[in-house]
């Protein structure tokens, strides 16, 4: 299934950071989250995961770190 099946235009998605072996997971406002992506094809500075169904859809995830940076132009 590619992202933009899936991958929805607005709202919140959760977003899963590997860096340095180390896992993050982050709610992030779908935006953010396009252009975080398109920032990392630039540069692949850590693996990022695009979660789709998963039991921690029962707890709240923490925001995305500096998020805001990511919705601007």
């Amino acid at each position: 299934m590619t992202v933009k099946r899936w991958f929805p235009p607005e709202g919140d998605v959760h977003v899963r950071i590997w860096l340095a072996g180390v896992v993050f997971d982050y709610s992030a406002a779908a935006a953010a989250v396009r252009n975080l992506i398109h920032d990392w094809r630039r540069m692949h500075w850590c693996t990022i995961e695009l979660i789709r169904d998963t039991i921690e859809d029962c707890r709240p995830l923490p925001r995305l770190p500096c998020e805001q940076l990511f919705l601007g132009p």
